[in-house]
């Protein structure tokens, strides 16, 4: 829901602007693109990389270092967002050049444009960088408000501003602030929360060294902005010097489409790096063929409506879009509807990207996001204008052709890398089976049913034919951390999921509960009130011992 509210604000912005004031002022929102990365940068860098580092910490229970990386993450956003605030009158109208050299009305409307959302800088930096921290500190669903409410908020801001002032693009990109800064009202509830780990504490100036735990995880990101930055910039020249103002309005409308398809099948992808990465982990590798084939199946029935529709219902869309039916309306249709191929491919490229990166193939998922946004489309994208201007004069459907060959290069090359990387392997690259012998059960985070727990380990491995000193240690060990997380798993604790594989002459014990955050690996006596000692008995009985949080769980995995 967080995703499809994103995405609809988006394109629901540009319908408003294209409508409300011009197809011109809806390129100079594309145009402004690239300004917008740089802006959202520390925001979100920051925010992901802060975070993460900081549930590590709360995992130790160092509540100290956590606020105080808040903390500095927190200034730090401020200071570069307010630099960016008193650098916006001087340099938005270079920049704007820079962006759009003709000096025509896009130049000015991209000028506009990007001084506000740069005088904003301070208010969206903020806001990206709350959002991450609140999923860390168990509170996705204010995250989610947040983001939602500073949509909906900017829609009804852009109706208001375009529709019933004089302020034009100036208003649309000033109800983008407003609808952050207003839906901040929302993290007041975090402020009051008791589950609230973090606070804002007293920095002096070597304290900062430990910003570096945020910016070393949140390099994925940066990579990705980075990524972002260079293919909005080059496609903005390449269209603008090769085209013009036309071509970019054609593809404003292209890009928008494709946001709708993303904003569709977008969450249904997204589950893929939340539970596959999971499943690999504890070695389901029958459970990541099963999601990943459902994950497709799914995506690809909402695609198929989506691309029926866009073919039937182009001349409409592009309407919706601020065409008049002219010349420009003509040419939209026709690069649109050849536009619209490239979704298939372009869908199975960012499915691939999810399920390399769930499965630890980083490498293989950096080839596909550096092929697909600079490497391969940016020259795709040149070369399908210069031939099509060999055809029809204009090239605007050149843009939709580079955009097709990207994705089915990409397809390509990525099949090619696999091929090499992993020789003689399936897609997957994961085994077809599952090692070893399995015991699956849950159990509810109640004293009762620990009891339960010693008893149905103990029989399944005197069935297998364990050892009889094997299989008490792992009944041991299962009963004393059940028995914990009924203790300190705090209110959201309510299932413990239990599983124990025989693999050869090894025992894997996997535990899972969706109660607070807590690292057995670093913890440390720290009071009484919080005094686990079953933990170090597991500890000093098995032969290792190891833990992930994903999707708001803990998975302890203990070895014997």
């Amino acid at each position: 829901m967080m995703s499809l509210a994103l995405q609809l604000g988006n394109i629901v912005d540009t319908i408003f602007v294209s409508n409300l004031i011009s197809v011109d002022a809806m390129s100079a929102v594309t145009m402004s693109l690239p300004v917008e990365t740089v802006v959202q940068l520390t925001g979100y860098c920051l925010g992901i990389g802060g975070s993460i580092a900081v549930g590590n910490m709360l995992g130790r229970r160092d509540k100290e270092s956590a606020s105080k990386l808040f903390s500095a993450t927190f200034l730090v956003t401020l200071v570069v967002g307010l630099i960016f605030s008193f650098c916006a009158f001087p340099t938005a109208e270079p920049i704007a050049r820079i962006l759009v050299p003709d000096g025509s009305i896009l130049t000015d409307y991209t000028r506009d444009y990007i001084r506000i959302s740069m005088l904003g800088a301070p208010v969206i930096g903020i806001g990206l960088m709350m959002v991450n921290y609140l999923g860390v500190e168990n509170h996705p669903e204010l995250a989610s408000t947040y983001l939602v409410l500073a949509n909906v908020i900017n829609l009804v801001l852009d109706y208001i501003f375009l529709r019933f002032t004089p302020l034009g693009i100036t208003g649309a990109s000033l109800s983008t602030v407003l609808g952050f800064l207003f839906a901040m009202f929302v993290f007041l509830f975090y402020v009051r929360s008791d589950k609230r780990n973090l606070h804002f504490v007293r920095l002096k100036v070597k304290d900062f060294v430990i910003i570096k735990e945020a910016i070393v995880t949140g390099i994925p990101m940066l990579v990705f902005m980075a990524t972002s930055f260079v293919k909005a910039l080059g496609l903005n020249t390449i269209i603008m010097n090769q085209i013009g103002e036309e071509g970019m309005a054609v593809f404003t409308v292209c890009d928008n489409v494709l946001l709708i398809v993303e904003m569709l099948t977008g969450g249904i992808i997204g589950v893929i790096p939340n539970v596959a990465g999971i499943l690999f982990g504890e070695k389901d590798y029958i459970g990541i063929h099963v999601l990943c084939k459902k994950m497709l199946k799914y995506s690809y029935l909402v695609l198929a409506m989506v691309f029926i529709f866009v073919m039937t219902f182009t001349e409409q869309i592009t309407i919706l879009f601020g065409s008049d039916g002219g010349e420009l309306g003509t040419q939209m249709v026709h690069a649109l509807r050849i536009f619209i191929f490239c979704v298939v491919p372009y869908l199975w490229n960012k499915f691939i990207v999810s399920y390399y990166e769930s499965i630890e193939e980083t490498t293989i998922a950096s080839f596909v996001t550096f092929l697909e946004n600079a490497v391969a489309l940016l020259p795709a994208t040149f070369t399908g204008i210069y031939i099509w201007k060999q055809i029809d004069r204009i090239g605007i459907n050149g843009i939709a052709a580079g955009f097709i060959a990207t994705e089915i290069i990409t397809v390509a090359a990525t099949w090619i890398f696999r091929k090499i990387k992993h020789k003689n392997s399936t897609f997957y690259i994961v085994p077809d089976k599952n090692p070893g012998i399995n015991l699956d059960f849950s159990i509810r985070s109640s004293m009762d049913e620990t009891q339960n727990v010693h008893r149905k380990i103990i029989e399944f491995c005197r069935e297998r034919g364990v050892s009889a000193n094997k299989a008490n240690l792992a009944a041991v060990c299962a009963e004393e951390m059940t028995v914990n997380i009924i203790k300190y798993g705090g209110k959201t604790s309510n299932w413990i999921d239990i599983n124990l594989c025989l693999e050869e002459d090894l025992c894997r014990l996997r535990i899972r509960d969706n109660g607070i955050i807590f690292n057995p690996l670093e913890y440390k006596h720290d009071s009484e009130e919080f005094d686990i000692h079953g933990i170090e008995l597991v500890k000093k009985i098995s032969k290792s011992m190891d833990y992930i949080r994903a999707i708001d769980m803990n998975n302890t995995i203990i070895s014997f």
